[in-house]
């Protein structure tokens, strides 16, 4: 059994040679980012069902997420995450990942569902696969951002803060509009060249918006609940940075993919007009952001 993804730019293969049956899968929005299987990866991983997952060696732990969720310790060979249930709070897969977290092997319990006995690659993207395609992207000068991501008129904007804060909401009077919503809950952002790029995630929000594409970053805002009417204002490079700062996805387990983030963003906000937006719940905010694109940024940022 090979599933191919296409995430962010970067190619996942994941091999599981029994074909035990899948379970649950494909879902939506994961559908959206199937890719043909004669493209070469970027991140290997092997699976092995087994009844009883293998004792493996580790040495100190690096992270523990909490909640019984998962953990990760370090290794000889580079990493060890534990991924456990978090209804029985018992692992229910163990993945030994490579010190460029491109190569993992994993080993997960066999589930039933709907009277079925097989495997749930659900239970591989989250947490394993995501942990590792964080810590490549901080590493390769990339971000996973909680935020909606649009495109409209060749032009692409970011909308980021606090759950609540409406990024849905502006996803749903835009796309209303005839923009594309790459997705409105968490975007992958990476330095192509010059160019500033977002790519839609199959991680999505209230909206249900995924797609997998990607579109050049011409412009973001820092978003906010207004009062009485509509309002854009200028951001110092220093607020924008704290405000993606805890936006971001962070590999915390990881000191050189941290430090690497804090320049991204850094890198970030010197490159891209960052405002801040507070918007009424109104349709009409879809005509107060475009209304700034062709105005001077002098003094914006």
């Amino acid at each position: 059994m090979l599933i191919v993804l296409k995430l962010g730019g970067s190619i996942f293969h994941l091999i599981e040679p029994m074909d035990y049956p899948l379970l649950a899968w494909p879902i939506h929005p994961f559908d959206k980012f199937l890719a043909p299987p004669n493209i070469l990866p970027n991140f290997q991983i092997d699976v092995t069902v087994v009844p009883h997952l293998p004792e493996l060696e580790t040495g100190p732990l690096r992270f523990d997420a909490g909640q019984g969720y998962w953990k990760l310790f370090e290794s000889d060979a580079g990493f060890v995450i534990e991924s456990l249930s978090p209804v029985l709070l018992q692992p229910r897969a163990r993945a030994l990942v490579s010190h460029d977290y491109c190569t993992i092997r994993v080993w997960v319990l066999p589930e039933m569902h709907l009277g079925q006995v097989g495997w749930s690659p659900m239970h591989l993207f989250n947490p394993i696969v995501e942990v590792c395609l964080l810590s490549r992207l901080a590493l390769d000068g990339g971000l996973l951002l909680h935020a909606a991501g649009l495109t409209i008129q060749e032009e692409g904007y970011i909308f980021t803060g606090n759950s609540g804060t409406g990024k849905s909401t502006i996803a749903q009077f835009f796309a209303a509009r005839g923009a594309l919503v790459l997705s409105d809950e968490r975007l992958i952002i990476r330095k192509i060249a010059e160019d500033v790029l977002f790519y839609g995630t199959p991680w999505v929000g209230s909206g249900n918006y995924a797609h997998n594409a990607q579109a050049p970053l011409s412009q973001l805002y820092c978003i906010s609940h207004g009062t009485e009417q509509h309002t854009i204002s200028p951001l110092s490079p220093r607020a924008v940075s704290q405000e993606l700062l805890r936006q971001c996805f962070l590999p915390l387990w990881n000191r050189d993919a941290l430090e690497a983030t804090l320049a991204t963003v850094t890198d970030l906000v010197q490159q891209i007009h960052c405002r801040a937006l507070a918007a009424l719940k109104s349709p009409d905010v879809v005509d107060v952001v475009l209304s700034q694109r062709h105005l001077s940024t002098i003094g914006l940022r």
